[in-house]
C-alpha cells in the first residue's frame, strides 16, 4: 500500500505544472463557493430563528413605513390576554457623513425596561448594560458586527446621520454590545430620547404585543381587527412567526439563485478536474501499460487515478476554504479595513468548520471528476501501447 501511495505522489510530481494550475483553479472556485454557501447558511440561520406565535406585530395597514398613532397603544395593551408590550420607531441613516453603504445602519427606538423580555436573543444581556441604558439617555446597545466594522469600543460616542428623519441627527454613546448574531447590523436606544430628538411623539413604526399564551393569538387578532375596524389609520396584525414566514417566502427566490450559483461552481470544478485528469491519463498510457506488465490490476489503475484526483481536490478544497475562513476571521477581528469584501464578510462570516467541509467537498468533486477518466485508463491495452512504440 505504501508503495502504491508513493507511486501516486510521484505521478503528481511529474505533472507539476498541470497539477499546480488545476489546484489553483479549484482553490479559487472553492473559495468563491464557500463564501456563497456562507451567505446561504447565514441567511437561513437567521430566518429559521424561532419566531413566536405568542408575539403579535401591529402596524399600519396601508402605509409604509408604518405610522401607528400613539393614542392606539392604551387600547391595544388593555386587551385581555396581552401580558407585555413594546414599540419600535425605526431610525435609518449612516454612521458618518460619507453616506457610504458600508456605513449604513438601522436603529430601533424602544422601551428599555422590558428590552430583554420582548426581544429574542437579548435574554442574556448583562443587567448592568440595561441599567446603563436607563441611566444614559443617549445610550445605545450596539450590534456586534457594527462594532467590528466601525472598530468601536464600549464608551464610544458617535453622531448618527438620519435619512428617515431628515435633519434630526442624534448623538449617541455605546453602553453595551449585543450577543454575536443578534441584530448584528442594528442598535437599540431609548424611545424617549428618539421622541425628544426628532420631535415625533405622536406615532411609532410598530407595536409588539406579548400574549399570555400562543393559543390566544387568533382571538386577540380578531378583537384588534374588530375594535379598530372603523379607525383611521387602519391596522394590520400578525404573529411574529407568520411575519417571518412571509419574509422567507420573498427570500426563497434569492436563496434559490444563490444555491444555483453554488451548483454551477461545483459543476465547473468537476469539469475542470475531469479534463485535467483525462489529459494526464492519455499522456501516461505507456506508464499504465508498464504497470500492468508489472502486475498491477485494472482496479489498481482506477484507484491510482481516482486517488490522485481526490488528493488534489481535497488539498485544493482545504486551501480554498482556509483562505475564505482566514479572510473572514481577519475581518471579524478588525484587522482588515472595513470596506468592500471585508464588509461582506462581516455580515456573512465563514465558520472554521468550512475548512473541513471544503476538504470533503474537494475530495468528493475529485472523485466525481475522475470516474470517467479512471474507467478509460483501466482499459489501456498493453499490446496496443507497445505496438505503437515499436
Amino acid at each position: 500500500m505504501s508503495k502504491f501511495i508513493l507511486l501516486m505522489l510521484k505521478n503528481l510530481g511529474r505533472n507539476k505544472l498541470r497539477t499546480t494550475l488545476t489546484a489553483l483553479a479549484v482553490t479559487v472556485l472553492v473559495t468563491i463557493c464557500v463564501v456563497v454557501l456562507s451567505v446561504v447558511a447565514t441567511v437561513r440561520m437567521q430566518l429559521s430563528t424561532e419566531a413566536s406565535q405568542a408575539k403579535l406585530i401591529v402596524t399600519e395597514r396601508w402605509v409604509a413605513p408604518s405610522e401607528v398613532p400613539v393614542r392606539y397603544i392604551p387600547r391595544l395593551t388593555r386587551i385581555r390576554g396581552v401580558e407585555d408590550w413594546t414599540t419600535w420607531n425605526l431610525y435609518v441613516g449612516f454612521f458618518d457623513k460619507t453616506l457610504r453603504s458600508d456605513r449604513a445602519g438601522l436603529g430601533f427606538a424602544t422601551r428599555v425596561e422590558n428590552l430583554t423580555r420582548m426581544h429574542g436573543g437579548l435574554e442574556n444581556v448583562d443587567p448592568a448594560v440595561i441599567e446603563a441604558l436607563k441611566n444614559e439617555k443617549s445610550g445605545v446597545l450596539m450590534g456586534s458586527t457594527l462594532m467590528q466594522a466601525m472598530n468601536w469600543k464600549v464608551g464610544q460616542q458617535f453622531t448618527f446621520f438620519s435619512t428617515s428623519t431628515a435633519g434630526k441627527d442624534l448623538r449617541f454613546k455605546i453602553v453595551g454590545v449585543m450577543p454575536a448574531g443578534v441584530y448584528p447590523l442594528s442598535f437599540f436606544f431609548r424611545d424617549d430620547y428618539f421622541a425628544e430628538g426628532t420631535g415625533n411623539k405622536d406615532t411609532v413604526s410598530l407595536v409588539w404585543l406579548r400574549l399570555r399564551d400562543a393559543s390566544l393569538a387568533p382571538r386577540v387578532i380578531s378583537q384588534i381587527q374588530h375594535d379598530f375596524a372603523s379607525s383611521q389609520p387602519a391596522l394590520k396584525v400578525e404573529t411574529e412567526s407568520s411575519g417571518v414566514a412571509r419574509f422567507v417566502e420573498k427570500g426563497k427566490v434569492i436563496l434559490f439563485i444563490i444555491d444555483f450559483v453554488a451548483l454551477i461552481l461545483s459543476i465547473d470544478m468537476v469539469i475542470l478536474l475531469s479534463n485535467s485528469i483525462s489529459i494526464s491519463t492519455r499522456e501516461r498510457r505507456v506508464e499504465m501499460a508498464v504497470l500492468k506488465v508489472l502486475g498491477f490490476q485494472p482496479l489498481h489503475i482506477v484507484a491510482m487515478v481516482v486517488g490522485e484526483a481526490m488528493l488534489i481536490g481535497a488539498l485544493s478544497g482545504l486551501a480554498g476554504a482556509a483562505l475564505a475562513w482566514g479572510a473572514s476571521a481577519l475581518a471579524q477581528s478588525g484587522r482588515l479595513p472595513s470596506d468592500g469584501i471585508t464588509s461582506f464578510l462581516l455580515v456573512f462570516p465563514v465558520p472554521a468548520q468550512a475548512m473541513m467541509w471544503g476538504a470533503l467537498a474537494g475530495a468528493s468533486i475529485g472523485f466525481v471528476g475522475s470516474v470517467f477518466p479512471a474507467w478509460s485508463a483501466r482499459k489501456v491495452k498493453v499490446s496496443d501501447v507497445f505496438s505503437r512504440i515499436a
